[in-house]
């Protein structure tokens, strides 16, 4: 399919086979002494072995590799999906799939269509959902605060990695912001807690598509970009990014908040204007 991960190839192909994913990986692979790497980003013998799984040639599948970088998911996280794309694809009788730009660690929304990425369930291969997705009718507080994460990630994104400028209108610079984020998204307490955006207020049709981690985390030693990688639900994502866009945001207004208070002197980032 367009856009189309190995790793979402390899899935669908699994569940003909009647098994798991890392099943069907390790078996085409057992032989073969030398490193397969990585299904996202399999060696010419890895891919050519998928190819003979799937029946169709490697080169088809070649442009669908996706090599790890800072910027995507960790590999074993890109289980994501765009609701309004699946009904699309539902729509013209096509299999449902992950797409390679839904990886990116930074993005809750779709680019094409703007809908709300979501974490796909474990058995999406198979999946069969009786309705089509729904989405909600945002009020326009809920759209204001969708387009704060959405133009924060955005410019955070392209700062970190694409060599774009940091934005005027936001305070500090793309590593002060990375640092935040880290910090109101783990636990910076000397006890085992919760991280800061479990204390968000969410409300309305927002509910279920931004909030904190459900269980409490251990302290963390060092903050580290490679734990935020680890985190595949959007929802959790999300409101990592909306507290710290919204702290960075200068004069944003009250009715966008996350509603948690002194958040800078918490992270000890006070000031995020050097």
């Amino acid at each position: 399919m367009p856009d189309e991960s190995l790793r979402s190839v390899l899935s669908r192909v699994a569940a003909l086979y009647e098994c798991s994913p890392k099943q069907l990986w390790e078996s085409l692979n057992q032989d073969d002494r030398r490193s397969p790497g990585d299904v996202d980003s399999p060696s010419c013998f890895g891919l050519r072995r998928m190819a003979a799984a799937i029946g169709m040639p490697a080169a088809e599948l070649l442009p669908h590799r996706q090599p790890d970088a800072a910027w995507l998911l960790a590999p074993h996280a890109r289980n994501v999906f765009c609701p309004t794309c699946w009904n699309e694809a539902r729509a013209r009788g096509e299999p449902f799939s992950i797409r390679r730009d839904w990886n990116r660690v930074l993005r809750t929304r779709c680019r094409n269509h703007g809908s709300l990425l979501q974490l796909a369930p474990a058995n999406w291969a198979t999946w069969s959902p009786s309705q089509p997705f729904q989405s909600p009718a945002y009020t326009l507080q809920e759209q204001q605060i969708l387009e704060l994460i959405g133009s924060f990630e955005e410019a955070l994104e392209q700062s970190l990695y694409f060599g774009s400028p940091w934005p005027g209108n936001l305070r500090g610079n793309p590593q002060i912001a990375r640092q935040l984020l880290l910090a109101v998204s783990f636990n910076l307490n000397e006890l085992r807690d919760f991280p800061l955006t479990s204390q968000i207020q969410v409300r309305g049709n927002l509910i279920g598509f931004i909030r904190g981690p459900l269980h409490q985390q251990d302290p963390v030693k060092k903050l580290r970009w490679d734990a935020f990688r680890d985190l595949s639900d959007p929802a959790i994502r999300r409101a990592g990014l909306w507290v710290a866009g919204w702290t960075l945001t200068p004069e944003c207004p009250g009715e966008l908040s996350p509603g948690i208070l002194d958040l800078l002197g918490h992270v000890g980032a006070r000031d995020c204007s050097n």
